[in-house]
């Protein structure tokens, strides 16, 4: 099997079982039938991907690049701190709570050691959203007096709060928005 089949093979099998898991949660993906919908034998498959905490791994870690990356790329690149707030909140209740929920209620009780892989990924962005708020506090963008840190870590702490809770998920979009605009509002960000 050719470098670059194998890896088109890969990509399919992470996206079919992704899909398995956000239908059918983490207990829905049954190696069988994952390996009869890309058209492998069983031991293709185990062969292609590894184990399935691999597979899992890859998965929960596209997951993070998915949903977290894109929801927080608008504050990356927006230089105006309101356009990329508005963009973070139409992304994150469009893409975030949801897979946020198979992460932390699924894939992280199963496999604890994949949260930290994520976590890993998630405090490099937490570095460049740091810097971020730093450059508008700078600009006077945002207000001066706030110590970012303490602010990133309170939205993360709501939110996390917020996707482990026994609410709906519209519950959980309609509060978590209630909570970022004011929150977003007490650093000086008028949405």
């Amino acid at each position: 099997m050719a470098k670059t089949d194998k890896i088109e093979i890969q990509e399919r099998v992470t996206k079919v079982a992704m899909e398995m898991i956000l239908k059918f949660g983490l207990r829905g993906l049954n190696m069988v039938d994952l390996a009869k919908e890309c058209g492998l034998a069983k031991a293709t498959l185990y062969k292609i991907i590894g184990s399935k905490e691999d597979l899992i791994r890859e998965i929960a870690l596209e997951i993070f690049d998915i949903n977290i990356v894109k929801v927080l790329d608008p504050i990356m690149k927006q230089d105006d701190p309101v356009l990329a707030f508005n963009q973070f909140l139409d992304n994150y209740f469009n893409y975030a709570v949801e897979s946020q929920k198979i992460l932390i209620d699924q894939i992280y009780k199963e496999y604890p050691l994949i949260e930290k892989d994520v976590k890993a990924n998630y405090d490099k962005m937490i570095v460049k959203m740091h810097h971020r708020f730093i450059v508008w506090q700078n600009n006077k963008l945002i207000r001066s007096d706030i110590n970012v840190d303490y602010f990133l870590e309170s939205v993360e702490a709501l939110n996390e709060f917020y996707i482990r809770s026994d609410y709906s998920n519209e519950e959980i979009i309609r509060r978590l928005r209630a909570v970022f605009i004011t929150a977003f509002r007490g650093i000086g960000i008028l949405l």
